[in-house]
């Protein structure tokens, strides 16, 4: 597709000084166009919020969501009032269970 056609037929048209006068691209894209692309942009953006909210999070990552230093979320855990998961001898914590805990709805 050349650049006229995306243009809707219309030729390349200004120049750009602030590449030494050289032609710059000017594109008339229909509001139609404009509003399915954000459309799309905002359902990936709410779809990869939706996949990081229950992630996995360490010691360190936990520490960082709840904004807090790593012993105090040892603490937590050791008082059992949030809920840890081993890997091994590795702790690790789902964010929305970190979010009921602040909330006050954990168990």
């Amino acid at each position: 597709m050349t650049a006229a056609a995306a243009n809707g037929g219309a030729p390349l048209r200004g120049a750009d000084q602030s590449n030494g006068g050289g032609p710059a691209l000017v594109l008339a894209v229909p509001p139609e166009l404009v509003e399915v692309v954000a459309q799309r942009a905002a359902e990936l953006v709410v779809s990869g919020l939706a996949a990081a909210g229950d992630a996995w999070l360490d010691v360190e990552g936990a520490a960082r969501h709840l904004a807090c230093k790593p012993r105090r979320i040892y603490d937590l855990h050791s008082q059992r009032r949030i809920h840890a998961h081993k890997d091994g001898s590795r702790l690790l914590f789902r964010r929305s269970e970190l979010d009921a805990y602040v909330e006050g709805q954990a168990a």
